[in-house]
């Protein structure tokens, strides 16, 4: 082959090109950004609208419905959903994923901008944006002490600034903590009494609250500028600031309202452990370094800890970066044990220099591969180091066959080395590449996976492939010029080559020579007895209760439970029950720390996450240190579902959802039922009637909807007629409702470098009387005061608190999640048939979704992924062969591969993954082929160029690759084991790990790889031989006279 004949002619520049290549792939290994999961790019964009003191009906109609009028126009969106909530509206558009997202959002904007015309005016413009992986916060920051709130957020505050100032850092955020805040508490009686109006107040703190310039003066030589300080030095000024002059008496503020210095209402709660904190919530930009990241946060937390006092304590939690890091050790811990596992059987095999010379096709590739990766800008997570575990094994094929016959040429017939390595390569290039190719063809499907899982998943078939054709230059580049400098015959290996292997091998090919004669004489029996037991494993999968799920169910690491509380509860109710929730989680052990959140996503909702402790360091009651009180799970799935149970039967008054951290691409609730119609009160009865039907099934929990009755709601409603008669109008008589109600910021107080709000506001016992909001009085045409009460009344009445629309239908969801041990498909179908048998009323349906519709969806690619990586294979096939038959006997070995598919997933009790396992089937048509080909060749050459016959062909074939095959199967299988047992080589502490987190995601993948190429490599020693020597012998008959013609002109290859 011309291109290892020039790198075997050129060894200095190839060898050059070996220290480039350790060069930069080492740099490239080490530069490459490091995440947990892939970061993808949602096709999401997402309109935001605020319109403050709107109602979620009156958003849906003022702003949400005239958005999307506009915007489902727009081509290529797949679906649009939004929710209109109190003061405001969310749109999201999720594009297909082939769609370019800034074209994407150009387009949303140019619709947006087109409906401004249809928003109210007062509203500011909607903002748009897109969504990313990367708006996930990758750690949180808990400052925590004794030194009070206030403080605690001072210091958090300047930590936050410091994040920010991080590269990559996107947003930090703090939660929890008092701010200042200064109040003028105004009486309405008092104003009353005086004849004032809040508007007079809120102007003299304002105008007595500005430094203002005073010009600049000349005196003699000198330029003076003169300024007049007026801002306060303390709240106490405010206090006698005159509003009026009545009958020469001034009145004072402090006649009217009184002066506090206290803190903001309470808007978050923040816990660590139970004890009060303020946390910062930090994310990173798409496509950042998170470990670059989260090492620079932590160097600025580690130097605050210096300066910070000694009762304040900073603390990490939620660090995705120790994910990252557990997950590369984790995986490269598995790389390195399988790569020991093919090191130890091929140097048995081959010995020390040959296996020397294809161990190093393992580094090589995969250090290509490392710079290829970078410049693609794919960074280094658990599928990409999962696709590098699943090619290990295979990176020495090509290797194996290159330096064997380097070898058999330069031993077996004496050529020289040079000589040798030139044609020991050439001779199997061919094969080497159409091996290569059929591997690659079976990988090359997944690349067109659609949506949001192909984006996630689809990094596995770019790195197998990237990998793999790393390893055919490997082997065609680099193998062949090592091979003629360090191939060399000694006595031991001249003995055993002479002899064939015969002294390590000969009992195993003896004892395969004689069943695969056995095999041949009853070869239909044989076929027959395949194809049933083919059936066989089939039906009994099926009569099984595995079923199919998405993705594996594995054991948390992070459990977070949420807590929702009705529509209209206040903060402070909320916090109770978050409470009550911590005080249930401290009862149980194996947590190393647990961080509380309260009102992050409003005043009635709670979050605690709960971070397990490593797997290994994890006990069960009755061991050793657990005589603390608190009870021991060894599964954190036990503790998960306990916490779940004992949360809901003790927290009364309030939803309670207990789940871990997703691991996968987000695909929606296990259970999730849309019901779409017009009347949400029909919808919300018809939700509570599924719910109390499918309560009681086994498995379901967590279950709810997300239909909420809403807040109160207070409506005055305003003779616009008579308002106008006084010259006012909505706009402005709300803006004083509001800022009597919740304030309204009317100057700010300066303390040193510090800033605080100062806010005119009712006292509470005053905001708490709605009968107080028609004393209120506004500024008629002349000034004088005017009671609202003349021009407005108040009705109390109750909406919804959020409007959620499906492609501009509304809807509302009923989902679940499923509990450990039961199958999501199988509850779902119960689901469906009982909500099946309900009448619903004319117009309303059912749509099922989530983790179903997305499990669908990749069901019917992986099915036709499977067919056309058939279909590509098959056509490498016929190109190698020239021939229709020989392609139908390797790609019926092939199919009849899935017996140990399901046999492997009925031995460890697994269910058929659509993702995993799918991809394992697809993944072993590309593998199992390659020893076929081998093995049909080498007959075919047999039969043609040395006259043997059919049978004799097979059965010498058969023991003479029986090594080479053995040999690759065996390789992938041991690369692929440490990952598929669970069991590991820890390379930094020099550990054996027993159950590593890792191969419970990817461990139903591999024992799919694994149990099918084990009996992908019988069917190849035995099933291929039958169906070639049956169908050669039934064709020979027929053509003998043509094939003895072909045979007296030196025909040296036969079609088959």
């Amino acid at each position: 082959m011309v291109i290892s004949n020039f790198s075997i002619t050129h060894k200095t520049t190839i060898l050059i090109l070996i220290v480039a290549i350790v060069l930069m792939g080492a740099l490239a290994y080490i530069s490459l950004p490091r995440e947990s999961a892939p970061d993808i790019t949602f096709p999401f964009i997402m309109v935001f609208s605020h319109y403050e003191g709107t109602s979620p009906s009156d958003m849906e109609s003022l702003v949400t419905r005239p958005l999307e009028r506009k915007l489902k126009n727009l081509t290529d969106v797949k679906e649009m959903t939004s929710t209109s909530m109190e003061g405001e509206s969310q749109i999201f558009l999720e594009f297909e994923p082939d769609v370019d997202t800034d074209t994407a959002l150009q387009k949303v904007r140019d619709k947006v901008d087109q409906a401004k015309g249809d928003l109210p005016a007062d509203m500011n413009d909607p903002s748009v944006m897109e969504f990313s992986s990367s708006d996930w916060p990758i750690m949180f920051v808990v400052v925590s002490g004794e030194v009070g709130l206030v403080e605690l957020k001072k210091i958090a505050e300047e930590i936050k600034e410091d994040i920010e100032g991080v590269a990559g850092v996107l947003e930090a955020k703090t939660v929890g903590g008092l701010e200042r805040e200064i109040r003028v508490e105004y009486d309405q009686d008092r104003l009353t009494s005086y004849g004032l109006m809040l508007t007079q107040v809120i102007q003299t703190v304002r105008n007595n609250n500005q430094n203002m310039p005073g010009g600049s003066l000349d005196i003699g030589e000198a330029r003076y500028v003169m300024k007049i300080p007026a801002e306060f030095e303390s709240p106490a000024e405010i206090e006698n600031l005159v509003i009026t002059v009545r009958d020469g008496k001034a009145i004072y503020i402090t006649d009217v309202a009184e002066i506090r210095d206290t803190f903001k209402d309470r808007d978050s709660y923040s816990r660590l452990n139970g004890v009060e904190s303020v946390s910062i919530r930090i994310t990173k930009r798409a496509g950042e370094h998170l470990l670059r990241i989260a090492d620079d946060i932590k160097q600025i937390v580690e130097k605050r800890r210096q300066t910070i006092p000694d009762l304040v304590d900073l603390t990490i939690t939620s660090d995705k970066s120790e994910n990252v890091h557990t997950m590369v050790a984790d995986l490269e811990n598995n790389i390195v044990t399988g790569f020991l596992l093919v090191l130890i059987v091929i140097f048995a095999s081959l010995g020390f220099r040959n296996a020397s010379l294809v161990a190093i096709a393992i580094p090589f590739s995969m250090l290509i591969s490392f710079f290829i990766l970078q410049g693609l800008g794919i960074t280094l997570n658990f599928v990409v180091l999962f696709s590098l575990i699943l090619a290990l094994g295979m990176l020495v094929d090509n290797a194996i066959v290159i330096v064997e016959n380097i070898y058999r040429h330069h031993t077996a017939e004496r050529k020289p080395l040079t000589r040798a390595a030139m044609e020991g390569t050439a001779e199997v290039a061919q094969p080497v590449i159409t091996s290569t190719a059929t591997t690659v063809a079976a990988f090359v499907p997944l690349l067109f996976w659609p949506g949001i899982m192909g984006e996630f998943m689809g990094y596995l078939p770019k790195t197998v492939i990237i990998t793999l054709l790393s390893s055919l230059f490997v082997a065609l580049i680099i193998t062949p010029t090592l091979s003629s400098i360090f191939i060399k015959r000694s006595k031991r290996e001249q003995k055993i080559a002479e002899k064939g292997g015969q002294n390590r091998h000969g009992l195993i090919i003896r004892s395969y020579r004689a069943m695969l004669a056995f095999s041949l004489r009853f070869r239909l029996l044989f076929l027959l007895l395949f194809c049933c037991l083919f059936v066989l494993m089939v039906f009994a999968f099926a009569q099984s209760d595995l079923g199919v799920e998405m993705f594996p169910d594995t054991e948390p690491s992070r459990i977070t439970a949420k807590i929702k509380a009705p529509q209209g509860t206040n903060i402070y109710q909320t916090n109770n029950f978050a409470l009550q929730a911590e005080a249930i989680v401290r009862k149980y052990g194996n947590i190393e720390q647990f961080t509380t959140t309260v009102g992050n996503d409003g005043p009635n909702a709670a979050e605690i996450n709960i971070d397990m402790v490593d797997r290994e360091l994890r006990k069960e009651s009755g061991e050793p240190g657990t005589d603390d009180g608190k009870i021991y799970f060894k599964n954190s799935n036990n503790t998960m579902d306990a916490l779940r149970h004992e949360l809901f039967l003790s927290i009364v008054g309030a939803e309670i959802y207990v789940d871990k951290e997703d691991e996968g691409p987000p695909v929606g609730a296990p259970v999730n039922v849309e019901i779409h119609g017009d009347d949400f009160a029909v919808m919300s009865r018809i939700s509570e009637t599924l719910q109390d039907k499918i309560r009681d099934i086994p498995g379901i929990v967590d279950l709810t909807d997300d239909y909420d009755p809403g807040l109160p709601e207070i409506t005055v409603d305003v003779d616009k007629e008579r308002a106008a008669l006084l010259s006012l109008d909505a706009f402005s008589i709300g803006y004083l409702i509001k800022g009597s109600i919740n304030g309204v910021e009317i100057g700010k107080y300066h303390e040193g470098e510090d800033e605080f709000d100062i806010v005119a506001r009712l006292p509470k016992e005053q905001r708490q009387n709605i009968q107080n909001i028609l004393r209120l009085r506004v500024p008629g045409p002349t000034g004088q005061p005017v009671p609202l009460s003349s021009m407005a009344t108040i009705m109390t009445t109750s909406g919804l608190s959020a409007i959620k629309h499906i492609d501009e239908s509304r809807v509302v969801s009923v989902s679940s999640n499923v509990a450990k041990g039961f199958n999501a498909q199988k509850i779902l179908a119960q689901v469906q048939a009982i909500a099946a048998e309900m009448e619903l009323p004319p117009g309303y349906t059912f749509q099922y979704t989530g983790e179903n519709e997305e499990m669908q969806k990749s069901q019917a690619f992986m099915i036709k992924a499977f067919l056309i990586a058939i279909l590509s294979i098959s056509m490498v096939l016929v190109t190698q062969f020239d021939s229709i038959l020989s392609p139908f006997i390797i790609m019926t070995s092939v199919i009849l591969s899935l017996i140990g598919v399901f046999l492997g997933l009925i031995v460890t009790q697994t269910a058929f993954g659509v993702i995993m396992t799918g991809m394992g089937v697809i993944s072993l048509a590309g593998v199992v082929v390659n020893n076929a080909i081998v093995l049909i060749d080498y007959i075919n050459v047999l039969r043609k160029q040395r006259g043997k016959s059919c049978r004799e062909a097979i059965i010498l074939a058969g023991t003479t690759r029986f090594r080479p095959v053995m040999l690759t199967a065996i390789t992938t299988v041991l690369g692929l084991l440490p990952m598929a047992i669970g069991v590991s080589l820890d390379v930094h502490k020099f550990d054996i790990i027993m159950g590593s987190d890792m191969s419970q995601y990817w461990g139903p993948m591999s024992t799919a790889v694994i149990f099918g190429l084990v009996v992908a490599t019988m069917l190849t020693l035995f099933v291929v031989p039958c169906l070639y020597s049956l169908f050669f012998e039934r064709k020979r008959k027929k053509v003998q006279v043509e094939e003895t013609s072909q045979d007296e002109i030196g025909t040296p290859y036969e079609t088959v």
